[in-house]
């Protein structure tokens, strides 16, 4: 149907400005990944790059996968594409042989915030995990406004705990969404105002103490 947005259109889309972007910031030298848009796994980041060649064809062509997490599409289109091109300054140390991340590729070191500033990106330091923030500099955002077809993230998912219902989030110090668990969201303190009774239920529930039988209240964090 005409003017429908899609997951495909998305993909479609990082897979033009992978090439516009490879071409612009690494002499085209990077080899193509296969893009994708999955959900997100790891409680708050945007995309993520498999070091290992993880995708392979049927003439035996192996390729590695480039990741946009699918709750965080619909941003504005320059730190869309800003992930993209930080899983992209990855790529290319991997091709040189550089290690730019340690603790399981979640510390950032000053080997990736080398190759991401000079390709157009701010980098910041995160106390937990180095140089990871990066945001898109004047002259990369000037480049995906004017090339990039922003209409074509328009759809993202939701996040869900494991059983389907929305997660509840907040902001952490890195500036991304971070999940409050199942046992944090769900479950609150209640005690007994006489007895001192104490028991866990969900924050919605009304308990009775056993004991004295009257309503048990929440107590104070």
């Amino acid at each position: 149907m005409k003017g429908v947005v899609t997951i495909q259109s998305a993909i479609d889309e990082l897979q033009r400005m992978f090439k516009l972007l490879n071409a612009t910031y690494f002499n085209g030298e990077l080899e193509r990944p296969v893009i994708t848009i999955h959900t997100d796994h790891t409680g708050g980041a945007y995309g993520w790059i498999s070091v290992n060649k993880v995708w392979s064809s049927k003439d035996e062509d192996w390729f590695r996968e480039i990741n946009l997490c699918a709750e965080h599409l619909n941003r504005p289109v320059e730190l869309v594409i800003t992930t993209l091109h930080h899983e992209m300054c990855h790529l290319w140390n991997i091709q040189q042989g550089i290690q730019d991340t340690s603790r399981k590729g979640q510390y950032h070191n000053i080997r990736f915030k080398d190759v991401a500033e000079a390709r157009g990106l701010i980098v910041r330091q995160y106390q937990t995990y180095g140089f990871c923030i990066t945001e898109p500099g004047p002259e990369f955002t000037e480049l995906v406004h004017k090339n990039c077809r922003a209409g074509c993230f328009k759809l993202e998912r939701i996040k869900t705990y494991r059983d389907g219902t929305p997660k509840v989030t907040k902001p952490g110090d890195d500036g991304t969404e971070k999940t409050i668990t199942r046992t944090k969201q769900s479950y609150k303190k209640f005690t007994c105002p006489d007895c001192g009774q104490v028991a866990r239920a969900a924050a919605a529930a009304s308990l009775i103490c056993g004991h004295c039988n009257i309503e048990m209240t929440i107590a104070a964090n």
